[in-house]
């Protein structure tokens, strides 16, 4: 993750065209193309639309008539400064602004993706034909996923610009994006920190770092504001946030007495034994909403849990009754049936635990941390089917 991206120092002196509804020059009134100001007033407000942050702790928004500014924590840096995004209506006079901001003409037409929880939210947005370039990895997915391949169709033919450790300046500096949605992945990477050292249109995705599922799934509305989108993702977060209580409130008080852990056990996906997540996770804290217990929460204060040695697992996972394994079914399956270990732990001595599909894994690693409200029914399901007869999972399943 701490690759520099190549000629990173030839990039500075490069200036990066952020190619917009009203071409390079902000200040220009061409009216040329549509969603474009054709005639400018000063003090008019230009965002009938917009968003209010509710949930998040890590980034907020404010309107300012033809332009709004984003602040958000720079989860990489968690010392240093708020990142901003200045994001001015097309046609529009660029506004002036103090320190590093990068200023984005709205609504974009050319971004790049190498997040896939943002590809996940530009898809919802029906945006996806303003992608014109991919990180090899997505675009990798796509030949074996059939919701990425869509994702690709729609954006017609989009250039692989590397990968979100090593992106190709040639590509990027072909394309002009105006923006490339990254994930902000938090302190001990510099993915998002090392594309706009180098001159490049990064921004920073970084719900995965909020400590609520709402506060992750509240992201889209963020990925909004860039397509001046704010009405849909309004809409979809409220229904999505509907679903989550109705959850919340069919389980709570019902499984109150469950020790559960969420863990993954295969060597190939990184787990070695197992890496589990404590109480400081968006996971952990989901369990504690569904008010269940977390076997893994001691001593496992990361963001992103911990891995564990077979002493140190057996003893903290003593006590689980259920466990929601985030490995697709069938290499969970093939790790129990190989590691005789495994058998130590009573869920899956007795089968009670899901894990994630195998048929759409994928798509369902992209979306998880938007449709949040699908990752808590899925865990209800699992805990006390009972409460939700003859309902499947989505993203994650019972072994059979």
């Amino acid at each position: 993750m701490k690759k520099v991206i190549r000629s990173a120092v030839a990039l500075l002196v490069l200036p990066i065209a952020l190619a917009g509804c009203g071409g390079s020059d902000a200040s220009s009134d061409t009216g040329s193309t549509a969603g474009c100001v054709t005639d400018y007033a000063e003090g008019k407000d230009y965002f009938p639309d917009k968003s209010t942050v509710e949930e998040s702790e890590l980034w907020d928004i404010s309107y300012h008539g033809s332009y709004k500014t984003i602040t958000l924590t720079d989860t990489e840096n968690a010392e240093g400064d708020k990142l901003t995004y200045v994001l001015y209506q097309c046609g529009t006079p660029r506004p002036e602004a103090a320190g590093d901001a990068l200023f984005v003409e709205v609504p974009v037409t050319n971004v790049s993706v190498t997040s896939f929880n943002a590809l996940a939210m530009v898809d919802r947005l029906g945006k996806n034909d303003t992608i014109k370039g991919l990180s090899g990895e997505l675009l990798g997915w796509a030949e074996k996923d059939d919701w990425y391949a869509g994702v690709v169709s729609d954006a017609g033919t989009p250039m692989s610009i590397g990968e979100y450790t090593d992106l190709n300046r040639e590509a990027i500096l072909g394309l002009e994006n105006q923006v490339i949605l990254m994930s902000g992945f938090g302190q001990g990477f510099d993915d998002v920190s090392g594309a706009r050292a180098a001159g490049l249109p990064g921004v920073s995705v970084s719900n995965r770092m909020e400590r609520h599922a709402l506060a992750s799934a509240e992201w889209i509305k963020m990925i909004a504001a860039f397509y001046n989108a704010e009405a849909a993702a309004n809409t979809e977060f409220d229904a999505i946030r509907s679903r989550f209580d109705d959850v919340v409130a069919t389980i709570s008080g019902k499984v109150d007495d469950r020790e559960v852990g969420y863990l993954c056990i295969n060597a190939e996906r990184g787990c070695e034994f197992v890496y589990a997540h404590g109480d400081e996770t968006l996971v952990g804290r989901l369990f504690t909403e569904l008010g269940v217990s977390n076997v893994f929460a001691g001593d496992n204060p990361a963001p992103n849990g911990k891995p564990y040695d077979f002493e140190e697992s057996i003893g903290a996972g003593a006590g689980a009754d259920f466990f929601v394994v985030y490995d697709p079914m069938t290499m969970a399956q093939d790790t129990l049936r190989t590691d005789p270990r495994m058998s130590q732990f009573r869920p899956f001595k007795e089968g009670d635990f899901i894990a994630g599909v195998d048929e759409n894994f994928d798509e369902c690693r992209a979306k998880t941390y938007l449709d949040v409200d699908v990752l808590i029914r899925d865990v209800a399901i699992g805990l006390a089917p009972d409460l939700f007869p003859d309902a499947k999972g989505t993203c994650f399943a019972r072994s059979t």
